[in-house]
């Protein structure tokens, strides 16, 4: 659940960027249950996905900068056995073995 966790929190971020209402980056933080640091990390991994932000001190929040958004959406699809295998090429991953799959992270 952690993956929808991050998701949920990118999407609650854009939301608060675009509405101009972040606060401080300490308020920011808090209102999104992460440490200042763990913010910067998520605004570094917007940043490399190409949407600029700023943060005004006068104004006290952060904010797009150039014409870039971020949309965040998420589809959680049950397939059968069989459309797993289809999927993955004549294997059977176990759900265990799917998350590090996905990772990225190679399955002996």
């Amino acid at each position: 659940m952690k993956a929808l966790e991050q998701l949920e929190r990118l999407k609650r971020m854009n939301e608060l960027i675009k509405a101009q209402c972040t606060g401080s980056p300490d308020e920011f933080a808090n209102m999104l249950n992460i440490s200042r640091r763990q913010l910067y990390e998520y605004i570094s991994y917007i940043k490399d996905l190409g949407v600029d932000i700023g943060y005004s001190k006068r104004l006290r929040t952060f904010y797009l900068t150039n014409d870039h958004e971020l949309t965040v959406t998420c589809n959680i699809k049950v397939i059968s056995k069989k459309e797993s295998i289809n999927i993955n090429g004549g294997f059977f991953l176990t759900s265990y073995q799917s998350a590090f799959f996905m990772h990225g992270t190679k399955v002996a």
